[in-house]
């Protein structure tokens, strides 16, 4: 089956044909076959009908593309069913009875908290909001997670008070009722409020979200912003730091990491080409010291590769990715129960422990296939610019490069290497980030991302992850491979197309506030025809696809192992809709548009990160940043009657209520202990 990649802009219909043995197709075409007048409850119907099936052979099949239409119906996919294939058609950004940024924005979040609602129904989460809700005796005082709820009536009350004083005494008294102090959630750690875990603390804040919580792979850094200045230091906000995305066409642009990016910024003048070219030529030399090659070439042929030694390395790393396709049939068959699951291949490292056999670890055929293949581009690369002479005449021999084919792939070479150095210390993405009741009244939003720029969450992340030893880099090294970590720019996604009100014009200017630099969110792009990703798939579907992925190729090939790829949840789905004769991209294609954000913590980070440039000024402490959003936000926000009359309204009974309510309204949980 082929699917038209012009067909995926907003509204285009998708059409599929699921590899089912006949009856198996006429059940589905039965349960599905309703046109186009869905009723709402027919998701739920879907999921109850997959759930008598068992997952094995034509029943697995069957079962996986029931949960799949499940998921898309409920995000507004329209589904229809012809004689042999499957239409969908995705929302996309608009519709045609939406007039405003807000009908979009309520018909998205509607389709997001679907579910989220799903989720919170789980009896395991259930479970736990009571018991974070419960007054119970921890330390020496009985605390629930509701104390650390502020009470909007009476913050409002208090502001009405602030705003009868003279406007010289407003700034002061406003410091005095809100005193941001930032929160990392470390493990084990405890809220010496309440008693209670910081890490559940922040979980149990997160479900608030428009969309389900799941936990990601990689880096994750939970951060509390809390008023200091209140009673039991209540939250003013949630934010994840989290691994960035490998590749993001909007910010590797931005940067300068894409080779047509480069090319007009060295042609413009903003980058010097001697720079340049020493910058890819050093990025080069360090990446190629940075793997353990004696069994692989000579220092010979490191020192003055050819295309001889790359083309044998292409050779090993494919026979090494065969004998390893092999290794992982007879895990399968060795490891698999009775349910067909099987544990995943972890290899022989398990974690980053100091008493690893580095050299041992590196032989893993994973990582004889990474060590070849990746020796190879760069070797390759290597006498790519030598022939070229780009350290004698750098100049002369980037106008060379960039005008050959041989060239522009030795740049992107180099400039890969470049975006790999970036992402793996430098660079977070802010996967959460946002104010909870009452303070999202007061535009605490605005505040939390502000203050993921401060000094403190700088030198937070450094303390988390400096000279921390990298599984990945040590089985490449073959040595013990730790890298400093230091935050130089954030980056984020719209959850909404249309616009984020809360990075929107986020922006302290210096001189305004006595800051050392401006502090800026910018938009940096935005993908006109959507992304890809899993937001749209619930567990249960990546369960059964994953499933479908196992059964196909015998063997369980994303093992979520260091090394093994980025985004283990999504290739698992890619190779589950294959199994099933879906095109994978026409599915996670979501047609929604995104819009990107970033943040240089200093200005010319940019600079930095490519190698052309030195640091240039300091990072503004969190109290300094919070002195400029009380004045920049905060003082006019609180002088807004229908501001103060929404905070009264907010408080540990609306976020209960946000956690606890049906789609119609009606509580599932008892409410009490507020």
């Amino acid at each position: 089956m082929s699917t038209d990649k012009s067909l995926f802009g907003p509204g285009r219909s998708r059409a599929f044909s699921p590899f089912l043995a006949p009856e198996e197709r006429r059940k589905l075409h039965d349960v599905l076959n309703i046109g186009s007048g869905m009723p709402p409850s027919f998701a739920d119907e879907l999921r109850a009908l997959a759930r008598k099936y068992i997952d094995d052979g034509d029943s697995l099949k069957l079962r996986t593309v029931c949960l799949l239409v499940a998921d898309l119906c409920e995000q507004g996919w329209q589904v229809s069913v012809e004689q042999e294939r499957i239409t969908f058609q995705p929302p996309g950004i608009a519709r045609a009875d939406e007039q405003t940024v807000d009908d979009v924005k309520a018909r998205v979040r509607a389709a997001l908290q679907s579910a989220r609602m799903r989720q919170l129904r789980e009896p395991s989460v259930r479970q736990f909001l009571a018991r974070m809700e419960r007054r119970a005796l921890r330390g020496d005082r009985r605390a629930s997670v509701l104390d650390l709820i502020d009470d909007g009536r009476a913050l409002a009350r208090e502001i009405g008070q602030i705003n009868r004083l003279a406007e010289n005494e407003r700034d002061c008294a406003l410091a005095r009722l809100v005193d941001p102090v930032i929160e990392v959630c470390e493990t084990g750690a405890r809220c010496p409020d309440t008693g209670l875990f910081l890490i559940d603390v922040w979980r149990y804040f997160r479900h608030t979200w428009a969309h389900e919580y799941r936990p990601i792979p990689g880096r994750q850094m939970l951060v509390l912003v809390r008023n200091a200045a209140r009673p039991n230091r209540p939250v003013i906000g949630i934010a994840m730091l989290s691994s960035p995305v490998m590749r993001l066409a909007a910010r590797d642009r931005w940067i300068g990491w894409l080779r047509e990016a480069a090319f007009e910024r060295i042609s413009t003048g903003d980058w010097q080409p001697e720079a340049f070219a020493a910058s890819l030529a050093e990025r080069l030399e360090r990446s190629i010291a940075a793997i353990r090659w004696d069994d692989l070439a000579t220092a010979e042929e490191i020192a003055e590769p050819s295309e001889t030694v790359a083309m044998r390395l292409q050779q090993r790393a494919s026979g090494a990715a065969y004998a390893r396709e092999l290794e992982l049939k007879e895990h399968y068959e060795q490891n698999r129960s009775g349910d067909g699951k099987v544990k995943p291949h972890r290899g022989q490292v398990k974690s980053n422990v100091t008493d690893v056999d580095w050299i041992a670890a590196s032989e893993d055929l994973l990582f004889v296939r990474k060590r070849a293949e990746n020796l190879a581009h760069l070797l390759s690369a290597k006498a790519v610019f030598r022939r070229a002479g780009l350290r004698a005449q750098p100049k002369e021999a980037l106008d060379s490069l960039f005008a050959t084919r041989e060239g522009q792939k030795a740049i992107d070479v180099g400039l890969a290497e470049l975006r790999k150095a970036g992402l793996s210390s430098e660079i977070a993405d802010v996967s959460i980030c946002g104010a909870v009741h009452p303070y999202n009244e007061l535009l605490g939003g605005k505040l939390v991302a502000l203050l993921l720029t401060s000094k403190e969450m700088h030198d937070a992340y450094a303390a988390r992850y400096g000279n921390q030893v990298s599984v990945i880099a040590s089985q490449m090294a073959g040595r013990a491979v730790s890298k400093p970590a230091t935050l130089r720019i954030l980056t984020t996604t719209s959850l909404y197309g249309v616009g984020s009100s809360q990075y929107n014009r986020l922006a302290l200017r210096a001189d305004d506030h006595g800051l050392d630099h401006d502090v800026v969110w910018s938009a940096i792009g935005k993908s006109l025809t959507g992304g890809f990703g899993t937001l749209h798939l619930g567990g249960e579907t990546t369960q059964a696809l994953r499933s479908m992925a196992i059964a196909r190729h015998d063997s369980r090939r994303v093992n979520n192992r260091f090394g093994e790829g980025t985004s283990p949840r999504l290739r698992q789905i890619r190779e589950g809709l294959d199994a099933l004769g879906l095109k994978s991209d026409a599915i996670l294609h979501h047609a929604t548009p995104r819009l990107f954000y970033a943040c240089e913590l200093v200005p010319g980070s940019r600079e930095i990160l490519m190698g052309v440039n030195g640091p240039q000024g300091s990072i503004a402490p969190a109290a300094d940043i919070a002195k400029a959003w009380r004045k920049r936000w905060l003082s006019n926000r609180a002088k807004r009657e229908e501001t103060l009359q929404a905070l009264s309204k907010l408080g540990a009974a609306s976020v209960r209520a946000s956690l606890h309510a049906d789609a119609s309204g009606q509580f599932w949980l008892p409410i009490d202990n507020f």
